[in-house]
């Protein structure tokens, strides 16, 4: 269950939550995307302050669609995208998984790593994850 922090994002920025039903039409709806894999916000308390973070990082690019993975798919799509650790955020552009940030980052890391994964040209990059 998300936390009041959580739910208070999700309420205040209207970020939907997807889950494993509806992530792709999300991710396809979107030329540039982003996933955050919340957890549980007890064991991961970071995913409060990442909560705090999205909605800025939202609005830092144009066209940047973000949604919250719903908890009872979040095993199943880690899985898929291979990050490591809790909370975390999945970049997606044009249908394509580019790569997660994952815990809570100095703002100018999330603008460094962020504007690295949406430069990739993705002509020259294989697909490594089915949808």
């Amino acid at each position: 269950m998300p936390s009041p922090i959580v739910e208070n994002m999700i309420a205040r920025t209207a970020i939907p939550v997807v889950d494993a039903d509806t992530v792709t039409d999300f991710i396809k709806q979107s030329p540039r995307a982003v996933l955050f894999f919340c957890a549980d916000p007890k064991k991961y308390p970071e995913s409060n302050d990442v909560a705090m973070a999205l909605p800025e990082i939202i609005k830092e690019y144009d066209g940047l669609a973000g949604a919250l993975v719903a908890q009872s798919c979040e095993i199943a799509l880690q899985k898929e995208f291979n990050f490591t650790a809790w909370p975390a955020l999945a970049f997606f552009k044009e249908g394509q998984y580019l790569g997660a940030i994952t815990g809570i980052q100095n703002w100018d890391d999330y603008l460094e790593k962020i504007n690295q994964m949406f430069a990739k040209d993705l002509s020259a990059t294989i697909a490594t994850v089915n949808l």
